[in-house]
């Protein structure tokens, strides 16, 4: 069994650590006192960063009247919020392109968390939460645990995964059992190494339940509902992703069960786009 969740990531720093440009671009964006200008000239210094943001930018998902060519320009239209949203979603998809055999595959754990991605932004855009890039990034991020768990301890996991498809099983007490935390616990701990906000990475922590999250419990419940929805237009990833939805979170986001049929084809909507011009050109 695993000592902690900061052993493991700490002892694998080299294979699940973000490029230090993407940690930089994250924490200038947070820093008021950074300008557009900045950011840019710090993504310029990365070609291939630059050239995967600027393809996507001229995608039709955006679909610009005229080429965008710069970063600066990118930035202008686009924002630097969004902007770093779409160079973390490139990154991670880039750093976690391989899984080991037998555990799951690559474009189901990958179009899943797209898909909770695309549900968590529309969520908080139904709610009127402010800044709904987060909601895109923990809805990304949300199951990064159980990459990192599949990378590092392969036969642990499939061990795990093998158990959890009998009868009667709860992943989160499988997992207890034979790390010694969760797939949840995991990719808090490796978001927060990261220096992401908290109000990203402890909601990720609480997703599965975010009746008990201790803070943020807005967006905790706005990724349990993006996930419940994820798995309506996507493969079930896990086994512990096919549970109903927790009742609470409706009216802790002001929504309620009449809105799920609007929420998903927003979701199927957004993800289908987002599919074809982040994920399916970067893990090429």
């Amino acid at each position: 069994m695993i000592i902690s969740t900061e052993e493991l990531i700490n002892d694998n720093l080299q294979l699940i650590s973000l490029p230090e440009i993407v940690t930089e671009i994250n924490r200038m964006v947070d820093d008021p006192n950074c300008t557009t200008v900045e950011i840019g000239e710090l993504i310029a210094t990365d070609p291939a960063l630059t050239a995967r943001l600027l393809k996507i930018v001229n995608s039709p998902f955006y679909n610009f009247p005229s080429s965008v060519d710069t970063i600066s320009m990118a930035i202008t239209i686009i924002g630097t919020r969004q902007l770093r949203d779409l160079a973390m979603a490139t990154t991670v998809v880039q750093q976690f392109r391989n899984l080991p055999e037998n555990l799951v595959s690559i474009d189901v754990f990958w179009h899943h968390s797209f898909a909770c991605a695309a549900a968590a932004r529309v969520i908080a855009e139904k709610c009127g939460a402010g800044n709904t890039e987060r909601y895109f990034i923990s809805g990304l991020l949300h199951d990064i645990g159980k990459m990192v768990m599949y990378l590092t301890q392969p036969d642990l996991s499939r061990e795990v995964v093998a158990l959890s498809q009998q009868p009667d099983t709860v992943l989160e007490q499988l997992e207890r059992t034979a790390f010694g935390f969760t797939h949840s616990d995991l990719g808090q701990t490796l978001l927060e190494k990261w220096n992401l906000p908290e109000s990203i990475y402890i909601p990720i922590g609480c997703h599965d339940q975010p009746q008990n999250a201790p803070a943020y419990q807005l967006e905790a419940s706005a990724i349990h509902l993006a996930n419940g929805i994820a798995n309506t237009v996507e493969v079930i990833l896990s086994k512990d992703d096919d549970t109903p939805i927790d009742a609470s979170v409706w009216d802790v986001l002001s929504l309620s069960p009449e809105d799920l049929e609007e929420l998903m084809l927003e979701t199927q909507q957004q993800l289908n786009a987002m599919l074809q011009v982040i994920y399916y050109d970067e893990a090429a």
